[in-house]
């Protein structure tokens, strides 16, 4: 992943794109694979049980 290519987001400084860090066995998440920047994007947090 080459984060120079992430953009600043949708509609600065409202809507923003940030690199988080999502620890192992945290809330389950989906998340979505840009294939231009080849980063991966949370979509959101699942509230139902996955484990």
């Amino acid at each position: 992943m080459n984060i120079e290519l992430i953009p600043v987001g949708d509609n600065p400084p409202e809507s923003l794109n940030v690199i988080i860090e999502v620890p192992t066995g945290g809330e389950p998440v989906k998340y979505e694979f840009d294939k231009e920047s080849g980063a991966l994007f949370v979509d959101r947090i699942l509230h139902t049980p996955m484990r």
